[in-house]
C-alpha cells in the first residue's frame, strides 16, 4: 500500500482514520472561508497525540491544486510515526482559484494527471526531480449538490485512472446526496462498488439505504462524531448499532474528519485527531461491538480497499 513514505505492508500498519486532513496550504485566489492548515508546528503535535493514543494511519484527502503538499505530509509522517496516504483526484470546485487549469482540462489529460500521480509521483514532487517521489494512495472525486452539477469529465477520468491503476475513488458526497447515482455512474463507467467508497454518508443515516449500498458492496465512510449540527447521538450511533445488527461492519470505515484548527486538541478545544483512537474506539466497545468489528471499522476495511 502507498504511503508518502513508500509501500507498506497492510499488516504493519493498524488503527487509521479513514478520513481526515493534516495539511491544508490554499493557493492565491481562493475564495475566502476555505480550510486553512498551514502551522507545521501544529500539524506535527496533532499527530503526535494522534500516535500517541494508538494511531497508525490517516488518509488525507486535499488533492492536487488547491493546498495539498506531499513534500510536507512526508515530513509530518517521519517525524510523528504515522502512516499518511495522500489522494489525487479533485475537491468541490469552490476550494480552486478561479484560473486553476484543472478544470479544463480533457478527460484525457485529467485521467492522465491522476494516473502519474498513483504511478510515478505526485506533481509537487516530480516537478522538483525528487529522488523519492510520494505516490498517491487513492484518487479522490468530489460531488456537488448533485451528480448532475459536478463535473463529469473530472468523474470519468477518474474512473478510467481507477480502472487503470487499481486505486480505490473515495467519494466526497454532500451529505449523502446522490448516492445511488454516484454507484450507477461508476458502474457503468465499469467500476465495481468494490472499488468506491463514499464519503460523509452519515449525514444521510438511512440504515436502509447504508445497508442496501453495503450489500453492494460499497465502502460507507462516516465522520459527524464531533458535529453537534448532525446529531450524532440520535442519528449517527444508531445508524452504527443497526449497521451492526445487519452484520454490516465490514462496510464502514470510521474517521473525524477535523480540517478545523479549532476542534484539534494541539490548537483549540477540540476532540483532536486522537479521538478516534481514544474516545471513539471506546464508545464502540461500550456499545457492544466486538473486537473483530472494531478493528474492521478502525482501519481494516479501509486499508484493505487500499490495497487493492
Amino acid at each position: 500500500m502507498s504511503t508518502v513514505l513508500g509501500v507498506v505492508p497492510l499488516h504493519a500498519i493498524g488503527l487509521t482514520d479513514a478520513h481526515n486532513h493534516v495539511w491544508i496550504n490554499p493557493p492565491a485566489g481562493v475564495a475566502p472561508g476555505a480550510p486553512v492548515l498551514n502551522d507545521y508546528g501544529a500539524s506535527l503535535r496533532e499527530l503526535l497525540l494522534f500516535h500517541q493514543a494508538g494511531g497508525r494511519a490517516l488518509l488525507d484527502f486535499q488533492p492536487y491544486g488547491c493546498g495539498r503538499d506531499a513534500r510536507v505530509l512526508r515530513q509530518l509522517a517521519r517525524e510523528s510515526g504515522v502512516h499518511l496516504i495522500t489522494c489525487t483526484g479533485f475537491h468541490l470546485r469552490k476550494y480552486y482559484p478561479p484560473e486553476s487549469p484543472l478544470w479544463e482540462l480533457s478527460t484525457e489529460a485529467a485521467s492522465d494527471l491522476f494516473i502519474r500521480e498513483i504511478t510515478l509521483g505526485t506533481e509537487e514532487t516530480l516537478s522538483e526531480r525528487d529522488p523519492a517521489p510520494v505516490r498517491a494512495g487513492f484518487i479522490k472525486a468530489a460531488c456537488e449538490a448533485t451528480l448532475e452539477a459536478s463535473p463529469r469529465h473530472l468523474f470519468e477520468a477518474a474512473a478510467c485512472a481507477a480502472r487503470q491503476t487499481g486505486a480505490m475513488v473515495a467519494v466526497h458526497t454532500e451529505k449523502g446526496a446522490s448516492a445511488e447515482q454516484i454507484v450507477d455512474f461508476f458502474h457503468r463507467q465499469g467500476l465495481p462498488p468494490t472499488r468506491l467508497m463514499l464519503c460523509h454518508m452519515d449525514k444521510r443515516p438511512d440504515p436502509l439505504l447504508h445497508q442496501e449500498l453495503a450489500r453492494a458492496g460499497v465502502l460507507l465512510e462516516y465522520d459527524t462524531f464531533f458535529r453537534p449540527q448532525y446529531h450524532p447521538e440520535e442519528r449517527l450511533w444508531p445508524l452504527l448499532e443497526a449497521m451492526g445488527k445487519a452484520d454490516l461492519c465490514g462496510s464502514i470505515a470510521l474517521a473525524t474528519d477535523l480540517a478545523d484548527l479549532s476542534m484539534w486538541a494541539s490548537t483549540g478545544k477540540g476532540p483532536g485527531l486522537a479521538s478516534l483512537p481514544s474516545i471513539i474506539r471506546a464508545r464502540l466497545f461500550e456499545r457492544g461491538f466486538n473486537p473483530a468489528e472494531v478493528q474492521a471499522m478502525l482501519g481494516e476495511n479501509v486499508l484493505q480497499r487500499l490495497a487493492g
